[in-house]
């Protein structure tokens, strides 16, 4: 895709967001026989834009993007992954071979809080596992709020579930194909009633495959280097998901609720790579095979109580269980140039996690306008994790085993105030105050005790002023939004145990150990904000944010005993700025779409050039179209850019991407009322796009090492429907 094209398609697109609201307006009114032509109706519908969605995010004082329901379903994505790819602000970096990372304003899933249903969603919850078909709307909160959580440094992705009853009972049906390899899938939903009880209960079966072919480029000095390897992974995923909801109105007071899934899955890799050393010594083994297999088990239940109280008061509570099992087995083959075998390395690992989270908040309107809300947050997650490796040469002699076991458990305790309030017609403000502690503890016979703890004040203040529509009924909007927030260390940033890699260890491709005195990051957060409404279809919105952040985390590489080690640091402050735009709008049997972001960063301890958050892209942004081509058609198309990001993380470490844009494309031919086939392709342009790190030591040299990935287009051909 040359530039200059791609600008006159932005610049095109851009032209119909902005103008269709008026165009709309000033186009002749239709005979009255057009107008209630029942194909015009239903071609009508099919491209309107979600009006409580828009509406949501309109009225809603805190920052948000809100993802109706339909947008949700529109191009029949599989996961939430691919529906989020395509918002402002958003991108996914989904690597082959990688699990995708969301990051949002340029950050990664580290600064992004992941919610279900307002609450931190549990351990191992991961975007690109849950269909949209068990999602009643999706909140993008850019700014964190006291109810919710304060480690959003980025901001939040809260998934709310849909709820029991209510709809038709619906089945889908079909199949992907990546890169020669089919993925079926099968989606029933069953919904029913009893009196005051309502169910639904949503099973989805599932196959993913994920063909990886990549090759990588060495380069060193001091000594020199220059090495190629081609490598590939075959990735197979068998997945069992059920979904069961209740909803009980016990009485006119009292109403209780559940929601719960069990996801079984079956993970199969299959992965080989070949070396060819043309300036250096070869590495230990220049062939190799692997194969990794796992079988994790996800499992999640909740029940909530709502009561109503007097005074238009309520009281809400809600306990949560989770658990997450994943052993898995590894086996290792190196080998020489020849093919012969010189060693075996096997490995067994089980990381076992559970949690327990009980919160409640209680709510009151009172007088001039202000709505109060107190509550708490208390959960308590263990962590269990063994990991027994072995080594033998090819006579089947032993080298090395060992038999690493940890535990350690988190405790965190939160208790929130907020008030929103509405000082007149024009004018609402949002201010919250929460109070978040930390608490980790662990140790194994392979790594010292770690305990640490944590406390964190995030005051917040979130503000809306509404200016008078125009005569032509378009209403501009201010926002403006000031706030505390913070990141904390994972476990496993904590643990200092050794994660080792099996062969080539090198500053490009080090072990991975813990840093059990790493801090959390804090940052004072400012957002602004501009809205203009057209309509409950069309806006355009620019926003600005300006982050500050202490104690910022980076990997700091270094040498010990002659092998190399990556562990994560605190690293003085950053700021991190940024522009976002976006434009939508709808005019006839055709609906727009349009978002640019410009992302800034700065590490003060770190020098320049270059000296920004890790993988955050300058530039990235979004194009969508939709069509209802007739009463029976609906076509669409979206394309994303994702541009260079180049970073330093220390004097010796630095890392680069290529540009990534992807094309998809999607058509909907309905069968009667109910019955939909849907064809759809993602990443149609498949582009190659290449990752590169650069170690640069005065006494060492430099080292580089590239890679190429090249990623498949994925086709989707699905029945839907609805019974």
């Amino acid at each position: 895709m040359r530039p200059i094209r791609t600008r006159g398609a932005a610049a095109l697109l851009l032209g119909v967001c902005v103008h269709a609201p008026s165009l709309a307006q000033q186009a002749p009114p239709q005979p009255q026989e057009q107008q209630a032509a029942p194909a015009m109706q239903q071609v009508m519908q099919q491209v309107r834009v979600s009006a409580g969605a828009t509406d949501l995010r309109r009225q809603s004082t805190t920052t948000a993007i809100v993802i109706g329901r339909e947008e949700l379903l529109r191009q029949g994505d599989s996961s939430l992954s691919e529906v989020l790819k395509r918002q402002p602000g958003i991108t996914v970096d989904a690597v082959p071979g990688r699990a995708p990372a969301i990051r949002m304003r340029g950050m990664g899933s580290g600064y992004v809080v992941i919610l279900l249903g307002g609450v931190p969603a549990p351990s191992g919850f991961a975007l690109e596992s849950i269909s949209p078909d068990l999602v009643e709307r999706v909140e993008i909160q850019r700014v964190a709020t006291a109810e919710t959580s304060g480690q959003a440094v980025a901001g939040a992705i809260n998934i709310i579930l849909r709820k029991a009853g209510g709809g038709r009972d619906e089945i889908k049906a079909g199949s992907s194909v990546v890169g020669g390899y089919a993925a079926p899938s099968v989606v029933a939903q069953h919904n029913g009633k009893a009196g005051a009880l309502d169910w639904t209960v949503i099973a989805t079966l599932r196959r993913n495959v994920n063909p990886v072919s990549a090759a990588d480029l060495e380069e060193g000095n001091a000594p020199a280097l220059l090495r190629r390897t081609a490598w590939s992974d075959r990735q197979r995923e068998d997945m069992l998901e059920l979904a069961p909801r209740l909803n009980w109105k016990a009485s006119p007071a009292d109403t209780f609720s559940s929601q719960t899934f069990i996801r079984a899955r079956r993970i199969d890799n299959l992965a080989a790579q070949q070396q060819t050393t043309e300036i250096g010594t070869p590495a230990e083994f220049q062939r190799a095979t692997s194969r990794y297999r796992t079988q994790p088990l996800k499992a999640y239940l909740d029940g909530a109580w709502t009561r109503r109280l007097d005074g238009d008061a309520s009281l809400s509570t809600k306990l949560i269980g989770s658990y997450t099992r994943s052993e898995a087995d590894f086996l290792y083959r190196g080998m020489d140039g020849g093919g012969a075998l010189l060693e075996t390395h096997q490995v067994a690992s089980g990381p076992v996690e559970r949690q327990l989270l009980f919160n409640g908040s209680w709510r009151r309107p009172f007088g001039g306008g202000h709505a109060l809300a107190a509550g708490w947050d208390f959960s308590q997650k263990r962590r269990s994790e063994y990991r027994r490796e072995h080594q033998y040469d090819a006579a089947g002699t032993g080298l090395l085993a060992t038999d690493e076991s940890y535990r350690a458990t988190v405790r965190r305790a939160a208790l929130f105030i907020q008030d929103e309030w509405d000082l007149n017609a024009a004018w609402s403000a949002y201010l919250g105050l929460r109070r978040e502690t930390l608490h980790t503890r662990g140790g194994g016979n392979a790594a010292v005790s770690v305990d640490v703890g944590a406390g964190v004040w995030s005051p917040i203040l979130q503000t809306l002023y509404k200016l008078q529509p125009d005569a032509q009924g378009r209403s501009d909007q201010l926002r403006l939004a000031v706030g505390r927030s913070y990141k904390a260390p994972e476990i496993t940033q904590l643990m200092p145990r050794r994660y080792t890699v099996d062969n080539n260890n090198s500053a490009n491709n080090p072990d991975q150990q813990g840093n059990p005195n790493l801090r959390p990051e804090l940052a004072l957060n400012l957002d602004l904000a501009w809205e203009r409404y057209f309509s409950k279809d069309s806006m355009l919105g620019i926003s600005a944010f300006d982050k500050q952040i202490r104690d910022i985390t980076l990997d700091r590489v270094y040498q010990s005993g002659g092998v190399w080690i990556v562990t994560p640091v605190n690293a003085g402050r950053a700021r991190v700025r940024g522009l976002e735009f976006e434009a939508k709008a709808t005019r006839g049997a055709v609906a727009g779409r349009a978002n640019l972001a410009r992302n800034w960063s700065r590490l003060e301890q770190v020098p320049g050039p270059d000296n920004r958050i890790d993988g955050q892209p300058a530039w990235t942004g979004n194009l969508g179209l939709d069509v209802a081509a007739g009463a029976k058609l609906d076509l669409g198309a979206s394309a994303s850019y994702r541009g260079r990001y180049a970073s330093r993380e220390s004097l010796t470490l630095a890392g680069s991407g290529s540009p990534k844009r992807q094309l998809d494309l999607y058509a909907v031919w309905k069968s009667g009322r109910h019955a939909r086939l849907r064809l759809s392709a993602n990443d149609l342009l498949h582009q190659d796009y290449t990752e590169r790190s650069l170690y640069t030591d005065v006494d060492k040299g430099h080292r580089a090492r590239s890679t190429v990935y090249r990623p498949h287009t994925t086709w989707r051909l699905m029945w839907e429907q609805s019974l």
